[in-house]
């Protein structure tokens, strides 16, 4: 009986070294993907409810379709290709053109932010 018991302690104990082992992997594995997925801006999200940041939701002034205001001189953005959006973005963000709220909106938002956008409204039709 002893040797048998003590075999199972054996048996277990590799046992709970695989689970440790399993979990230590999962954690680091973990700890280095989960920041680069956070890091990930959402073009939808930002440009419905901004940015956290600053930058305020662009549906605010061109519509949740991006289909423009022209009350207000907010013009259709969706469908637009992407380098003429982050060609405007960069103007405005560098004082160039826009109003007062576009320099400010663009300037919020980060470079990987304005890609998001971009890719987000020249998919929109």
């Amino acid at each position: 009986m002893a040797v048998s018991w003590l075999q199972r302690c054996r048996c277990m104990g590799r046992r709970m070294r695989l689970r440790h082992l399993a979990t230590l992997a999962i954690t680091v594995v973990g700890a280095f993907t989960a920041p680069a997925l956070a890091e990930s801006p959402n073009g939808q999200q930002i440009f419905l409810h901004g940015d956290g940041a600053g930058a305020m939701p662009c549906a605010a002034c061109h519509g949740v379709n991006a289909g423009g205001n022209t009350s207000i001189g907010a013009p259709k953005l969706a469908g637009l290709p992407e380098g003429v959006i982050k060609s405007a973005l960069a103007h405005f963000a560098n004082g160039e053109g826009g109003n007062a709220s576009m320099q400010y909106i663009a300037q919020a938002l980060s470079p990987a932010e304005t890609d998001a956008v971009a890719g987000y409204l020249s998919s929109l039709k």
